[in-house]
């Protein structure tokens, strides 16, 4: 790859004043399910370069699937025709130079066994695919799976530019999940999910996962009525990552932020959430989902804490923003070869000083509610951080003890949320971008 990226990088300036090429591969094999039969089997090979390029501080791009010399000619040709067709940029300040720390390996991102899956065709992947059928099976009662997915992939990604930056990297995944249907006698019938998406594939239990949807769809039975009325919340891991995916990090997205289009862009050095309450954006975690050497510019992945103690103390930046604030970038530039990079979250990091495990949370609850998901986190309004969601699978707690309930919405607004924690779990776990225990609120309007 790295090969056709400088033949490119080298015609390339001989018509711009910078350039950079962003390859990428990716190997991915995807089952789909109904009810116990597969449904589809999907085994995609791409690959795809995007070029961009500055012509006196104007900016262009353009992408191409087809790796042929001519083909790349014309993306060039393509990405230097629309800079100098648009309008110059004071803002930018250049492509990322090569950096002093250097890359650094990252740990248990990837697994053999997922490329000789890849290699060996389905038979395997169905056979985890039955696992999670058998994980159902093995639960009492017995519920009807409705539909299921599973996806291993191996993908690489190469950065090449013309300020001296040339890195590239590699990693394996691996995604699983469910959904049953429980049935009652008198017909009421309620659906559960359970998926878990890691690394390698040791790390998933294939029949846990069909039998943890079992148990989140029964124990949604007979749900009954609550009162419209503002009582403490607790969130599960799932349900933190639904809301904070379009909330919180689009807010401390650094574009957001100086577009002002986040409630915290004037709130740096200021307490925005309980005090016990810390964030780190790790792209370094091992075993994290997004963990990777470098971000989509070929700036070294970091460590960056963006609320510590309930104070607000940084922002995701790429590059472009960076520059705008008159710093450097955090790491966090996101994309894919289709893509123009943005600041986007790697392994979104919720932590908490005072812990408990979930049991121990909910046992000391006189009244109160507990949310294993949402539904319509995606309405949430990004600026003002409001929110009207469905709970997915909730229990009504009363005196520490857990009861179905139904037809039940939350209100709030996320800032207010945030300052609402009181104690956060010890079950922390990865749901795609966010890593998070379940999170107890002192109170939220719920609507029944």
């Amino acid at each position: 790859m790295f090969d056709i990226m400088h033949k490119g990088l080298k015609k390339a300036l001989k018509s711009c004043d910078q350039a950079e090429f962003f390859g990428e591969r990716n190997n991915i094999l995807s089952i789909d399910l109904e009810r116990e039969e597969v449904k589809k089997v999907k085994h995609v090979k791409s690959t795809g370069i995007g070029v961009r390029v500055v012509v006196s501080n104007k900016i262009g791009f353009s992408y191409t699937t087809a790796l042929e010399e001519s083909k790349i000619d014309e993306c060039i040709a393509h990405a230097i025709e629309q800079a100098r067709a648009s309008e110059e940029d004071p803002n930018f300040a250049g492509f990322p130079v090569s950096s002093k720390r250097g890359y650094k390996k990252q740990e248990k991102n990837f697994d053999n066994r997922i490329l000789d899956l890849l290699e060996g065709g389905s038979e395997d992947a169905i056979g985890y695919c039955k696992e999670m059928l058998t994980g159902i099976k093995e639960a009492e009662p017995v519920c009807q799976p409705t539909e299921g997915s599973f996806a291993a992939a191996h993908d690489e990604i190469y950065i090449l530019n013309s300020e001296g930056i040339e890195a590239s990297d590699a990693g394996t995944y691996v995604s699983a999940g469910l959904m049953v249907v429980a049935t009652e006698d008198g017909g009421e019938e309620i659906s559960g999910s359970e998926g878990k998406v890691s690394r390698t594939l040791g790390d998933i239990d294939f029949a846990w996962i069909g039998r943890e949807a079992v148990k989140i769809a029964v124990g949604s039975l007979g749900g009954k009525r609550l009162q419209t009325k503002e009582i403490p919340v607790v969130f599960s891991p799932k349900a933190v990552q639904s809301l904070l995916d379009y909330t919180l990090i689009p807010q401390l997205s650094a574009e957001n932020v100086q577009r002002k289009q986040s409630p915290y862009h004037d709130k740096k050095g200021q307490e925005i959430a309980s005090e016990i309450i810390t964030i780190v954006d790790d792209g370094t975690m091992p075993l994290g989902v997004n963990s990777r050497m470098m971000d989509g510019e070929g700036i070294p992945a970091q460590a960056t804490r963006l609320v510590e103690n309930g104070v607000l103390k940084d922002f995701m930046y790429d590059s472009y923003t960076a520059s705008k604030d008159g710093r450097e970038s955090t790491g966090n530039a996101i994309r894919s070869y289709t893509d123009l990079p943005a600041p986007g979250a790697t392994n979104f990091i919720v932590n908490g000083s005072s812990k408990a495990s979930k049991e121990e949370i909910i046992g000391e609850i006189r009244e109160g509610l507990f949310i294993n998901d949402v539904i319509g986190a995606h309405t949430a309004s990004r600026t003002s951080g409001d929110f009207s969601v469905v709970a997915q699978n909730a229990s009504g707690i009363k005196e520490g003890d857990l009861f179905p309930v139904k037809q039940v919405m939350i209100t709030g607004n996320m800032q207010e949320v945030l300052k609402q924690v009181e104690m956060v779990g010890t079950d922390t776990r990865q749901i795609y971008n966010v890593v998070s225990p379940s999170i107890l609120v002192s109170k939220l309007q719920v609507v029944s």
